[in-house]
């Protein structure tokens, strides 16, 4: 168990101090990996790593989320994309001899697109996707459970292709008393297999994420933190085109807000338990706020709201995200346990 600790510690502070991969900007590629795979986990921000109740999605979160109770049950989810594009994720777990194993998988259609030569001429049409496959499975030693997921990540435009083999690495600690669960992950570390062209060599989409999720012992709400991007502190993006100037008409030095780019760090969400069948979600994400809202129109962006309706047999859940001003989400998600349809 302390050698497990000391790998898990040793590959994190390897990752911190990784320069070379240290990028969240418009270099990375596979970033579709970073879309919220679920209802649940778009009403509560985006990114949750430390939510242990009962969901098959939650592997592609952590795989030490990854638990034994999930036996048989199978989620599907659709999310449609901005622009057309739609997003669609299936999940299903099984335990064998005690220990659970996770199989999903993630596909995002762009669609078709009118393909013309140089002058327009039109040739046909061609189309594009992202699909990723991830294996997972994950082992408890009492309170501290360790997880790991495989992933084969490829991106097709045309007849280019884009292919990497992933790894995820996560641990969950559950408190033995108290509903409090505390969780780290490093994600999609790896290696690239192949990439659209010879020159082409984006960075992989890696994060380093923390979080806890507790439940006051008297207040029906469950409470989720969760820090992302622990590798790197200046997350925000600045615009280096945008001139300020004051009411004199001198130009003002643009630059980052030291407050907003702490708090780019941190998702916050909570779930209200009305019931043990009806839970109400809703988070912030302050990146997403300071990323794609507008200067004098923030509107809903990096807000998000949802439900989740939990049966004997069937979850259904819904969450409605903001994005931008322009347009916001919406997300729908079936858990079934599969189990107990077949019998």
């Amino acid at each position: 168990m302390k050698n497990l600790i000391s790998v898990f510690i040793i590959l994190i502070n390897l990752l911190i101090f990784s320069h070379s991969k240290g990028q969240i900007g418009g270099n990375n590629s596979f970033t579709f990996l970073k879309i919220p795979s679920n209802p649940t986990i778009s009403a509560l921000g985006g990114i949750n790593i430390s939510k242990t109740q009962r969901d098959p999605n939650a592997f592609l979160q952590n795989p030490a989320l990854l638990d034994t109770s999930e036996n048989n049950l199978l989620a599907v989810n659709f999310l449609p994309y901005l622009g057309g594009i739609k997003y669609s994720s299936v999940a299903f777990v099984k335990s064998f001899k005690k220990q659970p194993f996770g199989i999903a998988i993630q596909n995002i259609s762009f669609g078709d697109f009118q393909q013309t030569d140089a002058i327009g001429n039109v040739l046909g049409v061609f189309s594009a996707n992202d699909v990723a496959v991830t294996l997972s499975h994950a082992r408890r030693q009492g309170n501290i459970t360790f997880g790991g997921n495989l992933k084969f990540v490829n991106s097709v435009i045309e007849n280019y292709r884009a292919s990497a083999i992933l790894l995820d690495f996560g641990g969950i600690f559950n408190h033995p008393k108290h509903d409090l669960a505390y969780g780290i992950v490093v994600k999609n570390i790896g290696i690239r297999l192949k990439s659209f062209t010879p020159n082409d060599n984006p960075d992989l989409p890696l994060d380093v994420q923390m979080g806890v999720t507790f439940k006051p012992k008297y207040m029906p709400i469950r409470f989720s933190f969760t820090a992302h991007h622990l590798y790197k502190y200046n997350i925000t993006y600045l615009d280096k085109t945008i001139i300020k100037k004051d009411l004199s008409g001198n130009i003002i030095e643009n630059k980052i807000n030291p407050i907003d780019n702490l708090g780019s760090h941190f998702v916050v969400g909570g779930e209200l338990l009305l019931s043990k069948n009806f839970n109400i979600l809703a988070g912030y994400n302050h990146l997403r706020n300071r990323e794609l809202s507008q200067q004098n129109a923030s509107g809903f962006s990096g807000f998000s709201v949802g439900f989740l309706f939990k049966t004997k047999i069937i979850d259904l859940s819904y969450s409605y995200s903001g994005y931008n001003t322009a347009g916001n989400l919406n997300s729908f998600g079936l858990v079934c346990d599969f189990g107990k349809i077949i019998k």
